[in-house]
């Protein structure tokens, strides 16, 4: 019963975090814009304040991780939403290049605690069955704020500046931390009175970074959000460029296909998390499937109308395929090792994001036409599924169990 209340009140309260880390994370090349022109950045100066971030965000995932597992995700939740804070306000008031990049990799530093922290508040809070429902509906925050970000900042930015839409994101971490820190429960105490009682020795770093589970998991998620990176960052440019459509059309195009994040989230949570329990290995393989003839069919269909489905259909299997696999360290790993897991296992996802420009730029610049792209986005999804395919079984790989 004393989880079950814990669990009323905790999943808001990450459900609040995670809307903010999207925002911040989607709104940048927004807010970049009027930013660039009041200070007079070029193009490589504005990408090295995006580089700055993942950089910031893929050195710290490991480590926040571990510290999860000794620490507690309280712990580690007020330090990632204390850090993202300052970092904010500093990138608010910054007027100097150096300072609007060093704000964003601490920003980034901040951010890579909030998913392993969340997922190991998961893993401790809900029983087995319910946490496939629990991370699907955080991770669905990611397609609230494709919606609500684009919408509002701009309005914003309108009203108060670049730097007032900076300083509202910053108020709804403030919200978040506060919140954590007034009313999150402390679970880790409560597991550690449990681990000293039994006497299990703590799991060496070495173990969990060579756990089957962890290693597939790494490559699978790495392969999947080159596939969703790719469709969200370069799908305007595509149609512009080659299917010689305008601007505003495109961007309706990659927002109805940005509604498959919300309703892909959300399925995962509903359907995958009430009806598939213990069988996802065979959904992702359904789901690859379906993306990867959808990427190609996107391509292949000359008709607008008909690529924007295909496009929306790829990505709600994607999206659904990535918050499924999301969940299976929840339930694949024993919970002394969940937070170092996600950590390594969210690296994976992060190096996703790195490897997916360099890959659509060589792809068109070698063969001229994005077909090769689409290809590639049809490949990654299969490699997803496959590595997915090759974990072990349910009862075998829940080390430490």
């Amino acid at each position: 019963m004393k989880t079950e209340q814990q669990g009323k009140v905790i999943l808001p309260i990450l459900f609040l975090g995670y809307i903010a880390i999207y925002i911040d994370k989607l709104v940048i090349g927004v807010i970049a814009v009027p930013l660039a022109e009041q200070l007079h950045l070029s193009i490589d100066e504005k990408s090295y304040i995006f580089s700055a971030f993942f950089i910031g965000y893929s050195i710290m995932q490991i480590p926040f991780g571990y510290l999860n597992d000794k620490l507690g995700s309280k712990f580690v939740l007020i330090i990632s939403l204390s850090i993202i804070t300052v970092a904010s306000i500093v990138f608010g008031s910054a007027s100097t290049l150096i300072a609007l990049v060093a704000a964003r990799f601490f920003a980034g530093i901040g951010h890579a605690g909030y998913p392993t922290s969340s997922a190991r508040t998961v893993t401790d809070t809900y029983p087995m069955e319910k946490r496939t429902w629990a991370q699907s509906i955080l991770i669905s925050t990611s397609g609230i704020a494709s919606i609500i970000g684009p919408l509002l900042i701009p309005i914003i930015i309108a009203q108060f500046g670049w730097r007032g839409a900076v300083f509202c994101i910053a108020f709804i971490f403030v919200l978040a931390l506060i919140l954590v820190i007034w009313k999150l429960p402390n679970t880790h105490k409560e597991k550690q009175k449990t681990a000293q009682k039994s006497d299990t020795p703590a799991t060496p770093f070495l173990k969990v970074l060579t756990n089957p589970v962890v290693i597939l998991l790494f490559i699978a998620m790495c392969s999947i959000n080159i596939a969703l990176y790719t469709v969200a960052n370069w799908m305007p440019t595509y149609f512009v460029d080659e299917r010689g459509v305008s601007l505003v059309t495109s961007s309706i195009i990659v927002a109805i296909a940005g509604l498959g994040s919300l309703l892909g989230s959300f399925g995962t949570a509903f359907i995958v998390g009430r009806y598939f329990q213990h069988r996802e290995k065979r959904v992702i393989f359904v789901l690859a499937v379906i993306s990867a003839v959808a990427a190609i069919l996107v391509y292949r269909t000359e008709n607008i109308a008909g690529a924007t489905f295909w496009l929306f259909l790829s990505y709600l299997c994607s999206v659904m395929i990535f918050s499924t696999m999301f969940t299976l360290p929840l339930k694949r790993l024993h919970e002394s090792i969940v937070g170092t897991g996600v950590g390594i296992i969210n690296t994976g996802a992060t190096l996703g994001g790195v490897f997916a420009p360099m890959l659509v730029a060589n792809l068109v610049g070698k063969f001229g036409t994005y077909e090769s792209v689409f290809t590639a986005i049809a490949v990654v999804s299969i490699i997803t599924a496959v590595f997915v395919g090759l974990m072990p079984n349910m009862k075998k790989d829940r080390l430490g169990a």
